[in-house]
């Protein structure tokens, strides 16, 4: 979708300016209208808060949870707006550089281990005295419906560097929670794989090739970095069985074997971005981590067991 010259001339603003990336990418998420926490959200400061470290976990949690479990036990639950909460975990997950050490030398795999850790917060949660309503908890009600809308935040090939970081780092995020089990996000995968490593880019209309593989590469290496052993060893036939269903899984142009997860699949994709890395048209900094994503690879097929993490394959 192309965009106004209002809106190029706001971001180039916003991209110009002296703030920080993250603040940055709440500009950004105003002017492109990307699923975010609500201007009055009830989450969202207390989470800034627990990531700042201002707060601690379980203070956090408190804030967060003690109106919801009041709701609930009122049973209001039209009144408890989940979304906003996800929104606010998911956009805060945008803000944090999955790849880079930041100069104080905290990683910030582990920074947004933090976030990942109010999922599991919410999850086990349990309602005093009130038991039968812990599922609303366990359940992480609308989580996946909340990912799929932000999911469709994709930058066009027009985006801002910053842009393209901000979905790196939310597609990292999907990838650690499909691998810790809060939810299959895996089906996001194929993609972003499918954008990024299935089809060969041309120029057009919408923007260069180059940019297109400069938007479309991060996030694909941000999956191998966050999911990668669990990517190399999956096998699963996504072939519909119903036409009606359509063909999620499907391949690009360039991929000819069937929809799934396969070590075949993911051989093609580690070719194809071996090729893109050596591209001479895409950014340094594209190529850097597509570099960094086939080193991930080659790890996950030589030592299947070994976990990963961002700092470990960066």
């Amino acid at each position: 979708m192309p965009q106004s010259e209002d809106q190029k001339k706001k971001i180039t603003d916003i991209v110009s300016s002296h703030d920080d990336e993250a603040s940055k990418i709440d500009q950004i998420a105003k002017v492109r209208g990307w699923f975010r926490p609500e201007e009055d959200s009830a989450y969202y400061p207390s989470i800034q808060r627990y990531l700042k470290g201002d707060i601690d976990l379980d203070t956090a949690t408190s804030q967060l949870f003690q109106k919801i479990d009041q709701k609930i036990i009122a049973r209001k639950l039209d009144d408890v707006y989940f979304v906003d909460l996800w929104y606010s975990i998911i956009h805060s997950a945008k803000r944090i550089s999955f790849h880079e050490i930041e100069e104080t030398g905290e990683n910030n795999a582990d920074f947004l281990a933090k976030v990942t850790s109010l999922l599991a917060a919410f999850r086990d949660h349990k309602i005093k005295d009130h038991e039968e309503y812990n599922y609303l908890y366990s359940s992480l009600p609308d989580l996946g419906m909340a990912c799929r809308e932000a999911f469709n935040d994709a930058p066009e090939p027009y985006a801002s560097e910053i842009e393209i970081d901000a979905w790196a780092n939310v597609n990292y995020f999907f990838a650690r929670i499909t691998a810790e089990g809060f939810q299959d996000l895996s089906l996001f995968a194929i993609w972003v794989m499918r954008d990024a490593l299935e089809n060969e880019q041309q120029d057009d209309m919408e923007g260069t090739a180059a940019q297109k593989y400069n938007v479309y590469i991060p996030a694909a290496a941000a999956w191998i970095l966050g999911l990668g052993r669990t990517l190399y060893r999956k096998e699963e036939d996504l072939t519909p069985k119903d036409r009606k269903h359509g063909n999620p899984a499907k391949g690009g142009e360039l991929w000819k074997g069937k929809a799934e997860f396969s070590k075949e699949r993911w051989s093609f994709w580690k070719e194809r971005l071996a090729v893109i890395s050596k591209k001479d048209e895409v950014s340094e900094k594209t190529k850097a981590i597509s570099k960094d994503a086939l080193q991930a690879m080659e790890r996950a097929e030589t030592f299947p067991d070994r976990s990963h993490s961002a700092i470990s394959n960066s």
